[in-house]
């Protein structure tokens, strides 16, 4: 008897996955992994969520146009009106990443996420195109706004 009990403790967790299968444990590996810092907006706990939408944030930030004032002005991004840029460069993209998750259905958005069994639906495109048209969508409404189209 004490033999089995030493094999089994020498084995270790290796043979517990497949016979654990389907019961509470399974749950606990069935989580997201991720940090809360990665976090853009929706649902915060990794815990919590169900489908998440992940995005490369460099990406998003080069396509902004405050990004691109500050490589075409070279302006220094530790400066006063670089940080300004900086900040409002993040807030475009945090606004795109929310309307993206609303068109999409996804409950939050991620800068990094993984998963053992899953992939995060990849959402960059469709923000970046977000970014892009937000200009074109902005003089639309003001245009309506003024009268100039009827819808």
């Amino acid at each position: 008897m004490d033999r089995l009990i030493i094999f089994f403790l020498g084995l270790g967790t290796g043979c517990l996955p497949p016979l654990l299968d389907n019961t509470f444990l399974s749950y606990q590996i069935d989580e997201w992994i991720a940090t809360p810092s990665d976090n853009i907006c929706g649902v915060k706990e990794p815990r919590m969520v169900k489908q998440p939408g992940v995005v490369n944030w460099s990406k998003l930030m080069e396509v902004t146009p405050e990004m691109k004032k500050i490589k075409k002005d070279k302006i220094n991004k530790d400066s006063p009106l670089g940080i300004r840029l900086i900040s409002e460069a993040e807030a475009r993209c945090q606004k795109a990443c929310r309307t993206q998750m609303r068109v999409a259905g996804v409950d939050s958005m991620w800068k990094a996420i993984s998963h053992v069994r899953k992939v995060p639906w990849d959402q960059t495109q469709a923000v970046i195109s977000i970014i892009k048209n937000e200009k074109k969508k902005e003089v639309l409404f003001r245009w309506r706004a003024r009268g100039a189209i009827t819808p």
